[in-house]
C-alpha cells in the first residue's frame, strides 16, 4: 500500500527545505490540471446555490458572515438563519476532512472527492421544493471537504472554492517577478503568477457554468461537476499509486 505523502512547511527564502514538524498526512493533487478543475467546480457551486437557493453562499464564508451581520442588524432573522447555516456546516466540514487525514490507511484525497461526487449526484436529483436551507448546508459541507483536503499546487498554495487569496497571491507574484533582484526568485514568481491566473480563470469559468445551469438544468446543475471530479480523481490515483508521475 502506498502511503501518503507529506505535507510540507517551507521556510521563507529556501523553497526546497521541508519542516519535519508537520506530520499531518496530506494527499497531493499537486499538478495544475487537477487545480484547474477544482477551481472550476468550485465557481460552479458557489454561483448556482447562490443564484438558485436563496441568494446563500455556499462556499464564500466571507459574504454569509457579512450578509448574516446586516440581516441581523435589519431584524431578518430568518434570512439571518439561511446564512448561519452553510457557515456551521462549512466548519463542520473543515473538521471532518482534518479527522478524515488523520486516519491511518485511507486515502484522504480519492475519498473526499468520492463523497463529493456522491453529494453532489444525489443533491442533483432532490426536487425545487427540497428545502433550501438544508441543500445549501449540503452543499458546504462537502466544498469544506474540497478546500480543506486540496490546497496545493506544485509548491505554491491555492484556493479552490474562493478566490480572494488567488487574486493577491497572482498579483504579488508578477511584481516580485518584475522588480525581484534575484534571477531565480523572479523565475518562482512567474511560475506561481501564470497557475493562480489559471486557477482564477477557471473558477471564473465555473461560475459563468454554474449561472447558466440553475434555469436550464435545475438542480442537475450539479451533474456538470461530475466528469470534472472523476479526472481529478484519476489523476490523484495514478499519482498516488505511481509517485514518479509526478
Amino acid at each position: 500500500m502506498v502511503s501518503h505523502p507529506i505535507a510540507l512547511v517551507q521556510p521563507k527564502g529556501r523553497p526546497d527545505t521541508p519542516d519535519v514538524t508537520e506530520t499531518a498526512p496530506t494527499p497531493r493533487p499537486d499538478t495544475l490540471v487537477s487545480a484547474l478543475l477544482l477551481a472550476t467546480t468550485g465557481g460552479l457551486l458557489d454561483a448556482f446555490v447562490y443564484t438558485q437557493h436563496g441568494h446563500v453562499f455556499a462556499n464564500a464564508a466571507t459574504g454569509n458572515v457579512i450578509l448574516l451581520g446586516i440581516n441581523m442588524l435589519s431584524g431578518n432573522w430568518h434570512q439571518a438563519g439561511r446564512h448561519l447555516a452553510p457557515l456551521l456546516a462549512f466548519v463542520a466540514g473543515v473538521a471532518a476532512s482534518r479527522l478524515l487525514r488523520l486516519l491511518p490507511h485511507v486515502r484522504a484525497g480519492l475519498s473526499v472527492l468520492l463523497l463529493e461526487m456522491l453529494v453532489l449526484f444525489v443533491a442533483g436529483l432532490l426536487p425545487p421544493a427540497f428545502p433550501e436551507l438544508a441543500f445549501t448546508a449540503l452543499i458546504a459541507f462537502v466544498s469544506a471537504f474540497q478546500v480543506s483536503t486540496f490546497r496545493q499546487v506544485g509548491r505554491f498554495s491555492y484556493n479552490s472554492t474562493f478566490i480572494t487569496g488567488n487574486l493577491r497571491d497572482c498579483a504579488d507574484g508578477f511584481v516580485g517577478y518584475f522588480f525581484d533582484p534575484d534571477p531565480q526568485l523572479r523565475r518562482d514568481e512567474l511560475a506561481k503568477a501564470r497557475k493562480l491566473t489559471g486557477i482564477c480563470l477557471c473558477f471564473l469559468g465555473g461560475v459563468v457554468a454554474g449561472t447558466w445551469g440553475g434555469p436550464h438544468l435545475y438542480n442537475r446543475t450539479l451533474w456538470l461537476t461530475e466528469p470534472l471530479l472523476l479526472v481529478t480523481a484519476v489523476r490523484i490515483f495514478r499519482i498516488q499509486a505511481a509517485p514518479e508521475l509526478r
